[in-house]
């Protein structure tokens, strides 16, 4: 009798349900989604074809990642924790090579001056950051003596950076360009004289019971660090290509930060998953 091939046009399509954009403004969204969308193509002869559906409704990361568990949708993605590393089941490959920890206050044009004054992180620690109010970069900026307004929607925070509500607003590298060519953020820059650093890998989180969903998501990944199709990818995207080349912030001012919030199972000790500066 012959053997019949298993190819994934003989396997079932999926659908896996996310949340859809936060705010029109953005614009990472669109990097973990088509990396998403890249996973799950490379993966398809074994796993079978996958449609992304977003639910009606954005959610704040918290509600995110609280919707995995009540089956509202199937993956999200997020900086990492000890609590969330508790309730969620996280795939333990950093999605933009740990980048996400390295922070550049994006502030106000007309206060330049002022920032390029600041020499020590004692200065910067006067002054108030803009920053979510579910976000781990919260929890780590306070726990190192910076001050910090805490604000739900991520609009808004933009808003009471224009509003001088607050001083800075510290975006990740492999945000925050792509973020600045809004039009309504032109009296904005991301002052790269001063870089916040410490560690917060992003990774895509599921259930703890999607088993499946968490081994394809895994084995998709580690064959693009393999291959290194991953680097390419964040290299190249429309959204993280402007932190390219990493060289140019040779020169800036690096405040390191302790992350107290740092789960110890964080893979530190696979150099090929990390970008470093």
């Amino acid at each position: 009798m012959a053997s019949i091939e298993v190819t994934s046009t003989t396997l079932a399509t999926q659908r896996v349900r996310l949340q859809p954009r936060p705010s029109k403004n953005s614009s990472s969204y669109y990097y973990y989604y088509d990396l998403l969308e890249l996973v799950f193509r490379n993966t398809e002869a074994e796993y079978g074809k996958v449609i992304l559906e977003t639910i009606p409704s954005p959610l704040s990361q918290s509600r995110g990642l609280n919707s995995l568990n009540s089956g509202l949708i199937d993956i999200t993605w997020a900086g990492t924790n000890l609590e969330r590393e508790q309730h969620f089941t996280p795939i333990r490959i950093p999605l933009i090579g740990g980048l996400l920890g390295m922070r550049v206050p994006v502030i106000k044009k007309a206060r330049l001056a002022e920032f390029r004054g600041i020499s020590t992180a004692a200065q910067l620690k006067k002054l108030t950051a803009c920053q979510g109010s579910q976000w781990p970069d919260s929890d780590i900026l306070e726990a190192n003596g910076y001050k910090v307004e805490r604000i739900i929607m991520f609009d808004l925070m933009y808003s009471m950076l224009t509003h001088d509500r607050c001083d800075y607003f510290p975006r990740g590298l492999n945000e925050v360009f792509a973020e600045l060519e809004g039009p309504d953020r032109q009296g904005l820059m991301a002052y790269e004289g001063i870089l916040l650093r410490y560690s917060l890998p992003m990774y895509f989180f599921v259930s703890k019971d999607n088993r499946q969903l968490e081994k394809r998501l895994a084995q998709g990944l580690e064959a693009m660090v393999e291959s290194g199709e991953l680097h390419q990818f964040i290299s190249h995207h429309s959204v993280t290509r402007s932190m390219f080349p990493l060289s140019r912030y040779h020169q800036s001012q690096i405040f390191d930060l302790i992350n107290p919030i740092l789960p110890a199972s964080t893979p530190f000790e696979r150099p090929e998953l990390w970008i470093k500066l």
